[in-house]
């Protein structure tokens, strides 16, 4: 039997505002929530891929990346406090001569507002973000670039150019930000900023994720990495919270 256009069309502009709300769905919940088949889950997926209102991932989906996710300047006065007491525990590791990798989240952030007052002799700062980049212009502190295209509301530049850019570079600490941490590692919604992201860590010596404590049992799109590549968890979350994620506490540094 024929579903009608109207119910249809209710049932995926369910689903795109679903996706918004969450920003990723695996293709099991959506079955589970709007109680359809993975055929018709599939086909609803395409149609709203089709006209730009989502991105399809292999297992689910997510909100479209630039326009649905909040921007950087709506992200950056959430919990300030906490991310610059996470961005602390990192800057010990730097060290004079040495060269940092600043991702582009509104946590590692907080570390590059850190760097001026911290006067680390020779430091260099790698950086796919602009804000960093207006941020240290001036200071003293060595700025590099990687180039890439631009996305507007989150102030970053990704893409391939910027992956290839950063193969280039040896760094020695990587300070990453994450969407989400559950035992199966790490996740971002953007693959893009996960290339990224895999790029620096693939040229550093150590990388870590700072992360606040509601992200922990939480997933996206796109996994970063599992446990066992070695980055290094610092997050404000109690040892509970991360016990009832079954997050493994011997890999990472608590708040």
């Amino acid at each position: 039997m024929r579903v009608p256009k109207n119910v249809v069309e209710a049932r995926r502009q369910l689903l795109a505002d679903l996706l918004q709300n969450q920003r990723y769905l695996p293709l099991e919940q959506i079955c589970i929530r709007l109680s359809i088949s993975a055929a018709t889950a599939r086909r609803d997926l395409s149609e709203l891929e089709r006209t730009g209102r989502i991105r399809r991932t292999p297992g689910g989906a997510l909100s479209d990346f630039s326009d649905k996710f909040p921007s950087f300047a709506e992200r950056l006065g959430r919990d300030s406090e906490r991310k610059n007491g996470l961005a602390r525990q990192v800057l010990p590791h730097l060290f004079s001569g040495s060269t940092v990798y600043i991702d582009g989240g509104t946590t590692p952030f907080a570390l590059a507002r850190l760097l001026p007052e911290a006067e680390i002799p020779g430091l260099k700062v790698v950086t796919n973000s602009l804000p960093v980049v207006e941020l240290l212009s001036g200071s003293g502190v060595s700025l590099h670039i990687p180039g890439g295209d631009l996305v507007a509301r989150q102030s970053l530049l990704i893409g391939e150019r910027a992956v290839r850019a950063l193969r280039d570079w040896k760094i020695d600490v990587s300070v990453l930000g994450a969407e989400g941490v559950t035992e199966a590692g790490f996740w971002n919604s953007a693959p893009e900023v996960v290339a990224l992201q895999k790029a620096a860590i693939a040229n550093s010596k150590r990388s870590f994720v700072l992360v606040t404590a509601e992200k922990i049992g939480h997933r996206a799109g796109a996994q970063l990495a599992t446990w066992s590549s070695g980055l290094e968890l610092v997050t404000d979350a109690t040892e509970k919270e991360l016990q009832s994620a079954r997050i493994p506490l011997a890999k990472m540094e608590v708040g």
